[in-house]
């Protein structure tokens, strides 16, 4: 399976950095000491084993920039500087070359800052509200050079639809992963093969899966994309470590965690299941990576003779 990266905004919250902010990672990316941070994180998982870097670009929206006082113009260019940073770990970390940069492209509820991500929550808000919301950094993302956008957190099936739309008009390949809330539900409460099934069939959709999901659900949800997707397309997941966040007083809740050694036992049974791309998302780190890759390494050279591997979810 192809490796992706951990958690990286919680990476650089524990390298000391205060990302309380309706931006929350791409807070960074609009000072040099912010943006220094966010490279030496994306290129501790490309040392760790990660084969793919997830741009700091997931909370990278228009409005947020506005709470700051900055422009139209200077969020396009921080959305830029998300894949620059990304790009510029991979030849750090990777001196003989490889990485591919996946364009982070969040959900709307993280925007409110207050959990909606989990819940698709979204007053007021319709599939061409979204469209148009998305629109801006999805175009900078992708004017920047990254090699697959990754639509990530998704909770609902609007949002799902909307983002389909998106791309059938960007014509640029992308997966699609979502926030799930039991082993065949998404967050919103709607039927997880419903939300698959709805970006399944667009051309520019190369995967789905899940992320942000507590370990535990992941098993049925990878066996349940497998069917529903076309043989052809990937089945992307990189959950998180099972804590829990609470998105009104914006702390995790401690002792929820799932440990590296178990996540990484979890991770085996989802690529048996079906699952190609495998990593991690909030609270995992370069050291579950580590591992996680040593175990993808051991797996790949058990393969028997004739069995491919996984193949590489960027434009080609």
């Amino acid at each position: 399976a192809l490796v992706l990266d951990g958690g990286l905004a919680t990476h650089l919250e524990a390298l000391g950095q205060d990302i309380d902010h309706s931006l929350w990672s791409a807070r960074l990316l609009v000072t040099d000491p912010g943006a220094a941070m966010i490279r030496r994180a994306h290129a501790d998982y490309f040392r760790a084993g990660a084969e793919v870097a997830i741009t700091a670009s997931y909370q990278a929206h228009l409005d947020g920039f506005k709470e700051l006082g900055l422009q139209p113009e200077d969020h396009a260019r921080a959305v830029r500087r998300s894949v620059e940073l990304a790009k510029e770990a991979a030849k750090e970390a990777l001196p003989e070359g490889g990485g591919i940069v996946a364009g982070s492209v969040g959900s709307f509820g993280a925007s409110l800052h207050n959990g909606a991500e989990y819940t698709g929550d979204f007053p007021g808000m319709d599939e061409a509200k979204l469209v148009a919301w998305h629109r801006p950094r999805v175009l900078a993302l992708i004017d920047a050079g990254c090699d697959v956008l990754a639509c990530e957190t998704i909770p609902c099936l609007l949002e799902a639809r909307a983002l389909v739309t998106l791309l059938e008009e960007v014509r640029f390949p992308a997966w699609v992963t979502f926030s799930c809330r039991s082993p065949d539900q998404v967050c919103s409460g709607e039927p997880f093969v419903e939300c698959v099934r709805a970006v399944a069939a667009c051309a520019h959709v190369l995967g789905a899966g899940v992320n942000c999901t507590h370990p535990g659900h992941v098993g049925d949800l990878v066996a349940l994309c497998r069917k529903c997707l076309p043989d052809d397309k990937h089945v992307v997941v990189y959950p998180n470590s099972g804590v829990e966040w609470c998105g009104q007083a914006h702390v995790w809740k401690e002792g929820t965690a799932t440990a590296d050694e178990r996540f990484v036992e979890l991770a085996r049974s989802w690529v048996d299941r079906g699952a190609d791309c495998v990593g991690g998302c909030c609270r995992t780190s370069p050291e579950t990576m580590r591992l996680l890759a040593a175990a993808m390494d051991e797996a790949s050279c058990q393969l028997p003779a004739g069995k491919p591997r996984s193949r590489s979810p960027r434009r080609q």
